[in-house]
């Protein structure tokens, strides 16, 4: 398959999974992709992924489990299973180490044609979590290239900065404020400067909004 029909396959697949339970909620690339591809200042910088991220109760992980041949990756504090040629990363309410908490992320869960999917606010703090961990990275990069969307997504008006910055620690905040000086606008803009110079100057106004809220509330 071509890559466009193999991103369309693992949205099938992924759409498949997340109908099948309730309380699953999508985190990581493919939800930042949903965010992006449904809002027209951000489309033309939707980029497509090879995998996916869940986060779901520890109820329907004993359902998944019936289901799926999960593999348990300790280190990470994660499961992990193949379905349809794709990996899925299961991230378990009260087993992961994620900053939000999964009663938070499915509280505030958006939808895209029934894909539920973390809210921006919530993905900013966990992409930022992704991207300290592993900024040196080829994955560090889509990391933060994500985040950029994220904030991108916040100059339509998309977010509320409180509920941003609820879990957002002195590492994130470094990241962040790394990100919005760093060099992934040019990346993004596909090597076009004045582009690149105009997303740049909505991400700081997006940032300058999270970073009010985040000094409102004292650094943790």
């Amino acid at each position: 398959m071509t890559l466009a029909k193999d991103f369309q396959h693992l949205l099938a697949v992924v759409s498949e999974v997340g109908r099948l339970y309730e309380d699953l909620v999508y985190i990581g690339g493919i939800a930042v992709y949903l965010h992006a591809i449904n809002q027209a200042a951000t489309m033309a910088y939707a980029e497509a992924t090879n995998d996916a991220d869940l986060y779901i109760s520890v109820a329907e992980l004993s359902e998944l489990r019936e289901i799926e041949e999960l593999t348990q990756n300790h280190r990470l504090k994660k499961h992990e299973f193949q379905k349809g040629g794709f990996s899925f990363d299961v991230y378990a309410e009260r087993q992961s180490s994620l900053p939000v908490p999964y009663d938070q992320v499915m509280a505030y869960a958006d939808e895209y044609d029934g894909i539920r999917v973390a809210c921006i606010e919530h993905l900013l703090v966990l992409k930022l979590e992704a991207a300290a961990d592993r900024h040196a990275s080829e994955h560090g990069r889509k990391d933060a290239k994500d985040v950029i969307r994220l904030l991108l997504l916040a100059g339509q008006g998309a977010i509320d900065a409180q509920r941003a910055v609820a879990y957002l620690h002195p590492r994130h905040f470094e990241r962040l404020e790394l990100i919005v000086n760093g060099p992934e606008f040019t990346s993004l803009a596909q090597g076009n400067a004045k582009t690149a110079k105009t997303l740049r100057t909505t991400c700081r106004k997006s940032f300058a909004a999270v970073a009010r809220a985040y000094e409102g509330q004292g650094s943790r």
